[in-house]
């Protein structure tokens, strides 16, 4: 658990803290259903670098589902 002792103790404390106080399944069904909404209704009028954004949500939702599971 070499990984854990290198992650500061405010962010572990944090994470800790998200964990026990949110509910990450809703939380990623959510997320993922307002991306869907976004993209489907916005389609061609995106002001960010998509590719960027969904390489990042990618792993945002595997996170939220390593939390959901844990």
């Amino acid at each position: 658990m070499e990984e854990i002792s290198q992650i500061p103790p405010r962010v572990l404390k944090e994470l800790i803290l998200f964990m026990e106080q949110s509910d990450t399944g809703r939380l990623s069904r959510n997320l993922r259903g307002m991306l869907l909404t976004v993209l489907i209704t916005q389609k061609d009028a995106y002001c960010f670098n998509m590719d960027d954004l969904l390489l990042d949500l990618t792993y945002l939702f595997e996170f939220l589902d390593v939390l959901e599971d844990a």
